[in-house]
């Protein structure tokens, strides 16, 4: 009797707290497909019919409730005020552009605007000028921009579109005069061939609407000449001109021009890394057929090209997952007898490579956590150390083909990076005009301290985790929050060491801060990367389950105080690894994510994504995207996490019905009494708040749910 008793107690409980939120009703349809013999059911299917009235009233009462739910958590208002001290720390937040013509040119936003503006300087120590203001440009928006400039830096192309449409036009912008030209290229992106002042290489979608399936797939690539009429461009390449070349429709082509160089490339371009590449004299560019031929395939496995004059340097793997850079010749090439001139080995990685007038700039790194660059001289064909006379980690970049003056980044996660100028040849270190400086210390700098381990995952491998904290806050007794990060897609290396002032609001309260850099990223090299794709893609959320594991047994945190979050691709991350691993986590903030796979490639960017993740076409990378998708591993009745799951409504990347869609699934199974919130920021596109406010809400919303969920006073709503 007693425990008959006992179970009705904690029904009623469960209950009783499970009733407290009462979602906007998410109605179920029945609806399925068939796959190689499994039956898939897909009840919210109905939510892809993202124009449909049903589908929008519905996106809007689940936003309003979530607005009404965050609303309720105090302190957030503390937060952004934190965020604003944070942010007048710094003199000025600068992005270096490019240097052209002698100028250079850098978004730079001072603390407490709203936005970054373009600038440019004539020389390192001439006057600043004001080129774009993005909320200037039309009475009353905001724009986000993307700026190229032109080879003697008289002219900027602007890739513009209004702030969370993500789609917009292509305009020249005349440095002399700061005002725009005539020229508009509709729903377009691109910029000026390499050493031309007129010529802008661009590819252009078929309408501004995101939502549309077919936006993205047949895409051209062309020519227009500035001044010229629009009508007039010259098609270079594309599926319908040039059927022999094989294009299929989700290939984006692309021709590169390059400067001080009498050829061009034409590649097809996915988010496959290998890159399949053609090749023509330069002299063809204006012809109406260009004469292209094969370069690379993907067997090839080259990632990244450089020219100089006749000679042609490609980043590769085959034969070296830890990357080699091999060279050969335009007039004769052959890749399999290529001369290698840099690789790494099994401590260093080559980690990215840029071209400056003399020199390859080749940073290594022990899995992107250890940076060391070296440089590469075209004339002699030395490598050699750059010698660049700063401690911690440095990084090389390129700012212009014109010199050998380098950008370089100086960073690590217990102190704020820095940008300096470096003369390659002479070994010259200079403040130059994108130098940073502070107005002082951040909140307790002196008190963050970082460790770096490796934690062993389910099979035994090593994982590298960064963990960051306030020394003087840790306990080390299972009581500090946590927060969790990571990525694991594409290859992509997505947490180098940097300082986290973004964080700093939640690492002086105490929380530790981790960084995961798991299988399917790029940290220890092409190896790493290929274990955690398709049918490795479990590797992705079990290594993080793992790295979550290992903080909750050295008592960094507790299951109690542990948040998790990832973006994007990152979203199949955390879909898997709390519904894998529901107990492990407190929180989960899966932000724009790709939360049901099996339908990404029906959604307008997901074709391109097929070489990433797989297509339903074939058997056995069908059962690895079932796998990897969220949607389809939520169970009804399991105790989830808290979830605040986020999408932007004009996404192109991540169709907001992908979230949606999981939440939906979410908030009808989950039986614990922790909310599962989809908010839906109808002014934004895949990457979020374009302004300072925007910023500073949007984060402030994500931590305050994270530090009411995890029980964290002054953040816990009054009923």
């Amino acid at each position: 009797m007693k425990k008959i008793i006992f179970s009705i107690a904690c029904f009623l409980l469960n209950f009783s707290l499970s009733a407290q939120y009462h979602y906007p009703a998410s109605k179920t349809v029945d609806s399925s497909d068939t796959y190689w013999d499994v039956t898939v059911k897909d009840p919210y299917r109905w939510i892809e019919n993202i124009k449909d009235s049903t589908v929008l009233n519905w996106f809007k009462a689940q936003a309003d409730y979530t607005n009404a739910q965050l609303a309720r958590i105090p302190g957030q208002d503390l937060l952004k005020n934190e965020f604003k001290a944070i942010d007048k720390i710094r003199a000025a937040a600068i992005s270096p552009v490019a240097k052209a013509g002698g100028k250079y040119f850098y978004r730079k936003r001072l603390p407490g605007e709203q936005v970054a503006k373009l600038y440019y300087r004539e020389g390192e120590k001439g006057k600043e000028v004001l080129l774009f203001d993005p909320q200037q440009y039309v009475a009353g928006k905001t724009f986000d921009y993307e700026p190229g400039v032109s080879d003697n830096g008289s002219r900027i192309a602007m890739n513009l579109s209004e702030a969370g449409s993500e789609l917009g036009d292509l305009r020249i912008l005349d440095v002399a005069t700061q005002q725009f030209l005539a020229d508009v290229i509709p729903h377009a992106s691109g910029g000026f061939a390499g050493g031309s002042n007129t010529d802008i290489l661009y590819g252009q979608y078929k309408s501004y609407d995101t939502h549309d399936p077919e936006n993205n797939l047949n895409l051209p690539n062309k020519l227009h000449v500035v001044g010229a009429p629009v009508a007039t461009d010259i098609l270079l390449a594309s599926a319908a001109k040039y059927p022999e070349l094989k294009f299929d429709a989700a290939d984006y082509p692309n021709v590169s021009v390059f400067k001080n160089a009498p050829w061009m490339i034409l590649g097809k371009y996915t988010v496959e890394n290998n890159l399949t590449l053609f090749y023509a004299p330069l002299s063809e560019l204006k012809k109406e057929r260009i004469n292209w031929k094969p370069l690379t395939t993907k067997a090839d496995e080259v990632r990244q090209f450089f020219v100089k004059g006749n000679d042609l340097y490609l980043l590769t793997v085959k034969g070296n997952p830890r990357f080699k850079i091999i060279k050969t010749s335009f007039t004769a090439p052959d890749l399999d007898n290529a001369t290698t001139i840099a690789e790494g080995d099994e401590t260093w990685k080559i980690s990215s490579v840029s071209q400056v007038k003399d020199y390859l700039l080749i940073n290594f790194s022990k899995n992107e956590l250890v940076l060391h660059p070296k440089v590469y001289a075209f004339a002699s064909g030395n490598l050699q150390e750059a010698g660049v006379p700063l401690k911690g980690n440095i990084l090389l970049g390129a700012l212009s083909e014109d010199d050998n003056e380098a950008l370089v980044i100086n960073t690590g996660w217990s102190t704020p990076h820095n940008f300096y100028t470096y003369q390659v040849a002479g070994k010259k270190l200079g403040n130059g005009p994108f130098h940073l400086t502070y107005n002082g210390a951040y909140p307790h700098q002196s008190d963050i301290a970082y460790e770096e381990v490796e934690v062993p995952s389910h099979d035994g491998v090593p994982v590298p985790l960064s963990i960051v904290y306030n020394k003087t806050l840790l306990k080390k007794n299972g009581t500090n929050g946590s927060l969790l990060l990571g990525y694991g897609a594409y290859g992509i290396n997505a947490y180098l060491p940097a300082f986290p002032a973004n964080y700093l609001p939640l690492i002086n309260r105490g929380f530790v801060l981790a960084f995961a850099h798991i299988r399917g990223g790029g940290e220890k090299g092409n190896d790493w990367y290929l274990a955690g794709k398709k049918t490795t893609k479990p590797n992705t959320w079990k290594d993080f389950n793992a790295c979550a594991d290992w903080l909750v047994k050295q008592q960094y945190t507790s299951s109690e105080r542990l948040a998790c979050t990832g973006g994007s691709a990152g979203g199949i991350l955390i879909g898997r690894a709390i519904t894998e691993r529901p107990g492990l986590y407190k929180v989960a903030i899966p932000k724009v994510g790709c939360l049901n796979t099996l339908r990404l490639e029906f959604s307008p960017n997901g074709p391109v994504n097929i070489p990433e993740f797989g297509t339903v076409k074939d058997s056995a990378e069908f059962k690895a995207l079932l796998e990897m998708d969220a949607y389809q591993h939520t169970q009804k009745g399991v105790r989830y996490p808290a979830q605040l799951i986020t999408t932007g409504f004009n996404d192109p990347r991540v169709e907001s019905y992908i979230p949606a869609k999981f939440a939906a699934n979410m908030q009808a199974s989950n039986a614990s009494a922790h909310p599962v919130l989809l908010y839906v920021d109808y002014k934004a596109g895949h990457f979020g708040g374009s302004t300072l406010d925007e910023q500073f809400t949007q984060r402030a919303r994500e931590f305050g749910f994270i530090l009411w969920q995890c029980g964290i006073s002054g953040f816990q709503p009054e009923n």
